[in-house]
This record gives C-alpha cells, structure tokens and sequence, in this order.
C-alpha cells in the first residue's frame, strides 16, 4: 500500500473497442485502440504512418491513407481527432508512439516482464521490512525505525515530483532504468554498512529509488491500458504479493542471524536490476522501432549550459514549487519525531513554531503554482473535487494505517511469541489480501464503469475493522481475533486505495496523468509520515515510561537496552517476570496506537464523498495497442 501502498501500497481510460463501441464487461481486453486524448473520438481505424520529419523527439503526425477517395467530412473529422498530440512532451509522445508501433504480442510480453518487475521489488520489500527491526536492533537503534521511515518516506514523495518531470520530458525507459539503479546502490550500500548512520543513508537512497521505480512502473501500466479497464491492469501488477508473502519472511528468517542479512541485500541487488533488464528493453526496442518508422525524430544536439538554460530548466521543472513544498514537508514532520518524554514547554514552543512555519511553506506552495508559468500541475485542477478528494483519503488512509503498523511485526513476537517467519506471515496479510481483492475490485469497477460506488461500501468495512483492532490487539486476544481485523482492514483499504487513484485518473489527460499521480503519491508518503511519526511518538512517549514503571528494580541504562533492542525483548522466555513486563508496556503503547489510527480514519468519509463519479469508458487518454 503500494507499499500500503504503496504498497499500499501503493498504484493509479477510455472504452473498450473490439470493433464496436460495446462497454460490455465482456469485451476482450486486448485492443487496438485509437482514441484521442480529450476530443471525443469514437473510431476503431488504425492510423497508418509514413516517414516525416519532426523535433525535440516528437510525434509526428500523419494522415492516413485510404483506398475510398469518397470519404465524408466525418471520417475527415475522425481522422483529425486521430492525430497524435504533437504539443505533448517527449516523454507523453514517446509512449504514444510505442503503443502505436507494438503488436498485441509484445503488449502481453510487456506484461509479463512487468509482472518480473513487480516481483523483485515485492520480494526485496518482503525480506526488507522483515529484516529492519534485526538490522538496526544489532546497531542497539531499534526504536529508529520510524526515524527512517520518516526521513524515506518525506524524500520519497517530493522527488516524484521532478521524477515526473523527468518521465514526461525524457521518457519513461530512461527514467525507469535511472531509478532501478538508484535502488540497487541503496541495496549494495546496506549490504556494506557498518554503523547505523549508513544503513539509514542506504535505506533512504533504496526507498527513494524504489519508490520511483514502482511511480514508473503505474505509469507504464497506465499509459498502457484503457481507463476501464486500468484498475485490472494495476492490480495484475500487484498479484506477485500473492508468492513473495509466503517467500519472503522464510528468505529473510535464513538471513536473520549472524550478519547474514548483508547477504540478503547484495543478492537483492543484482536480482533487482536482472529482473528489471526485460522490460528496459521491451521498452527501448520499440522507441526506435518508432523513430525508425518516423513517429519519432531523434533529439537535437543539447545545447551547452549555460545561465539561461539553467533558468529554462528551473522554471519548467518548477524547481521553486518543489523546494517550498519540500521545506514545508520537512517543517510538519520532523517534529513529530521528536516527541518523547520531553514535554517541557521550551519544546512545545519549537515543536509549535516549526509546524507553523512548515504550513507556511505549505501554503506558499499553493499560492506559487497559482501564479507560475509553467506550474508542476494546474492549480485548478489540483483543487478539483476528485484530486483534493483523493488527496484528503490517501492522507488519512495511511497516518491511521502507520500510526500502528511502525512495531507490528515486533509486537507479534513479543506478545504472541511468533517467530519471525511467522510473523511475517501475519504482518503481510494486507499485502497478500490486497494482491487478490484489487482483482475483484478491479472487475467490478469494469463490470459497473464506475468506481464511487465501490468507495462508499468499503468505509465502514475499513472504519470498523480499525476500530476493532483497540478492542483485540491485546495480550489476552487469541492471534485469530487479530487476524480479522487485518482482514477487514484489507478489504476496505485496498478497496479504497483503487478507487482514489480512479478519482485521480478518471479527470485528468494523458499528459497531466504522470503529474497528478506524482502528487497523490506525494500525500500518500506524507500520509505515511505522519503515521510513523505518530507511531513512533507514542513509543518514543509510552514504551519507555511503562517499562520503568513496572521494571523499577532494573537501571535507566538495562532499561533503555530493552527498549532499543528486540533481540533482548524476545531473549527474556515467556512467563518471565520481565517479558511479562515488556508485553505489558507493548500493549499499553499498541492500544493508544489503535486509537489515534481509528479516529482519523473517520475523515475518510468526507474525502470520498467530495468526489464526482463519471463513466470509465467515456473517458480517453491512451492510444495504440493497449489493454
């Protein structure tokens, strides 16, 4: 999701056309497709091209040619609306040309390869997220791990912004290829790490490639399919889930042990970019199989730098909007990560003015895109019902989501005494559970063109299922009673999830598509942010308090080891006076955390019924032989 997200984990329009303008659900998937960027076309003929000429890597539009010299003005108004949108960007043109070039073959090949890509990223994330506590745990940091995860998670989001930028005026091969790299160094780099100062530093440069290999990796498959068939499409990209929940905890239990989760993350690495070379070329070969027919030209020599370039690329990228909103970003959260038994009113003071000042930046951020030239999005369509709709639930979907998952895995160990494979089992329900209920949602927003519906369902599902969780994440709960609640959870936030980003999809053209899902990425890593910082608040502020309440005859420095380490948690057996304690202090910090994540989770309701529903298949944004 996405991985929530994004994971959750996470993810982000037209009709089908087989011959006929039928929205039947039965339509095949595959089509070749025609259709307009935002002029209405309705035709199912297939262009044909010609050598042209052309600049900056751009389309080239051609007429086609027909043997009938009696054609009605319609079919010369349809052929019109068929010309490709030589304004586009390079990066928006060069997908366009590639879905006009490709055969169905090379279409369901790219798939395939797609689905390589997804798993290496969800089988890495899977050892990763079952690793960490055992990683920053033998540096004695364990309560870190919200600390990083702010940090990754803030950077994260803001570089989607010049991330798609970059896909929309480069391409999407190139930065696909940029951000798989990035990753594997963050990969190698942990694998090598001797402090807990540069595993942080390798977490945060993984995540931020990561995070904006899977962005490309939406995008690919957006640009790639029909906008009723597209939650299909995104949820096929996520059933890897389906396999690496079962793999992974077992992988990263065989690497738990001894430093042997160095391993873990080198092997990762070369894994990453093997599985990740497939789609690179599949993507490459029919770009110049494009250029070769003359959809595209190659690009001009690049000019030398110079100060008015410089400028050029600072006013198109918005490099203004992006560090206001990056200051402000950093002003609002980094302080909730602060907060622990320090309630001084000194510190309140600060904490108070660095999150005013952060809003601040925040605000000036709107204002900026209102009046900028060249705005990273329209500020009229980033105030629409949809966008600010969806922006308002990703943003409360994760807080609450976080707000307790930062120490899921640790509490199951803990308290309930699962291994770690096991608990990994437990901790992933949602990525498994949303895997296999995106597809049912995915169907059913086809069968019905139509996604609010599906929204308004899944809040009390997603409202209930958290609310229980105060009720059953205790010690004395049986581990089936905290099963349910994750299982609810899942349905209702997967379901929500897939419906935000049709929101998002269902208003905007194929050239805003990469911009607008850069920004609901960006609020859903600030959603994830606040929720860590959350998390970690309340452990920061309970966990160590408890402990030296019912721990008194142990020292501030045994009891700030327990604190920061989970091995030495769990080296204490159960029915212990000390593990006893320890459980205790857990369940006193996971129940506060149920509460907070619940109560946000009620402004769901406001975020989802400020959309505008539309039928999918009146919608057109790609064109070419799509999904």
């Amino acid at each position: 999701m996405s991985q929530v997200h994004r994971r959750a984990v996470t993810s982000i329009n037209m009709q089908d056309f087989s011959g006929t303008r039928s929205s039947s659900s039965q339509a095949p998937l595959l089509s070749s497709t025609s259709s307009s960027s935002d002029d209405g076309y309705d035709g199912d003929m297939r262009i044909t091209y010609g050598s042209t000429s052309g600049e900056n890597d751009a389309l080239l539009p051609v007429n086609s040619q027909s043997g009938d010299e009696n054609e009605d003005d319609e079919d010369d108004e349809d052929e019109e609306d068929e010309e490709l949108d030589t304004t586009a960007q390079g990066g928006v043109q060069q997908a366009d040309a590639i879905n006009q070039v490709w055969s169905k073959a090379a279409l369901v090949t790219a798939y395939l390869f797609i689905f390589l890509c997804s798993f290496a990223h969800a089988l890495q994330w899977q050892v990763i997220f079952n690793l960490m506590p055992f990683v920053v745990s033998e540096f004695q940091s364990h309560s870190l791990i919200p600390t990083i995860a702010i940090v990754s998670n803030i950077l994260s989001g803001v570089l989607k912004l010049p991330v798609a930028k970059m896909i929309d005026s480069w391409g999407r091969p190139q930065g696909f290829a940029t951000m798989t790299l990035l990753a594997a160094l963050g990969l190698l780099l942990m694998s090598l790490c001797r402090d807990v100062e540069t595993y942080a530093a390798a977490q945060v440069i993984y995540q931020v490639g990561v995070s904006g290999f899977t962005y490309i990796l939406d995008i690919i498959v957006a640009d790639t399919s029909s906008m009723k068939n597209r939650s299909l499409a995104l949820a096929y990209s996520s059933t890897p889930y389906v396999v690496t929940t079962f793999i992974g905890p077992v992988i990263a239990s065989a690497f738990a042990d001894d430093s042997r989760w160095r391993w873990a993350f080198g092997v990762s690495a070369v894994l990453f970019v093997l599985l990740s070379l497939p789609l690179f070329y599949i993507l490459i070969v029919n770009m110049r199989k494009a250029k070769g027919l003359g959809l595209l030209q190659k690009p001009a020599k690049p000019e030398p730098w110079t100060a008015r370039r410089i400028r050029h690329y600072l006013i198109e990228f918005d490099a203004v909007g992006m560090l206001l909103l990056s200051a402000g970003m950093a002003l609002i959260l980094v302080p909730f990560s602060l907060t622990s038994k320090s309630t001084s009113r000194t510190s309140l003071n600060a904490y108070t003015g660095t999150l005013l000042l952060g809003f601040a930046f925040a605000i000036a951020f709107g204002i900026h895109e209102r009046r900028a030239s060249k705005p990273f999005i329209k500020f009229s369509l980033l105030c629409s019902r949809n966008i600010a709709g969806a922006c308002l639930l990703s943003v409360t979907i994760f807080v609450a989501y976080f707000a307790w998952d930062g120490y899921y895995t640790s509490y199951l160990q803990v308290v309930h005494g699962l291994t770690i494979t096991e608990a990994g089992y437990v901790g992933q329900i949602y990525s498994l559970g949303a895997s296999v209920w995106g597809v049912v949602v995915g169907y059913l927003i086809r069968k019905s063109d139509r996604f609010k519906w599906l929204a308004v369902v899944a809040l009390p599902v997603h409202i209930i299922g958290g609310a229980l969780m105060i009720i059953f994440r205790r010690p004395d709960t049986h581990i089936l009673w905290v099963i349910l609640c994750q299982v609810l959870l899942t349905i209702g936030g997967s379901t929500l999830v897939v419906c935000d980003q049709m929101a998002v999809m269902a208003v905007v053209s194929h050239g805003e598509l990469a911009s607008a899902m850069a920004i609901l990425s960006l609020v859903t890593y600030i959603g994830s942010a606040m929720g860590s910082s959350l998390s970690g608040a309340i452990w920061n502020s309970t966990l160590p308090e408890a402990l030296a309440e019912l721990l008194p005859e142990l020292s501030p420095v045994e009891l700030g080891a327990i604190a920061s380490d989970l091995k030495k948690q769990l080296s204490y057996p159960m029915g212990s006076h000390t593990r006893t304690a320890i459980i205790a202090a857990y369940a006193q910090s996971q129940a506060r955390m149920c509460i907070v994540g619940t109560l946000v989770s009620f402004l769901e309701i406001g975020a989802v019924l400020l959309w505008r529903d539309s039928r999918l298949s009146q919608s057109k944004q790609v064109r070419g032989t799509v999904l």
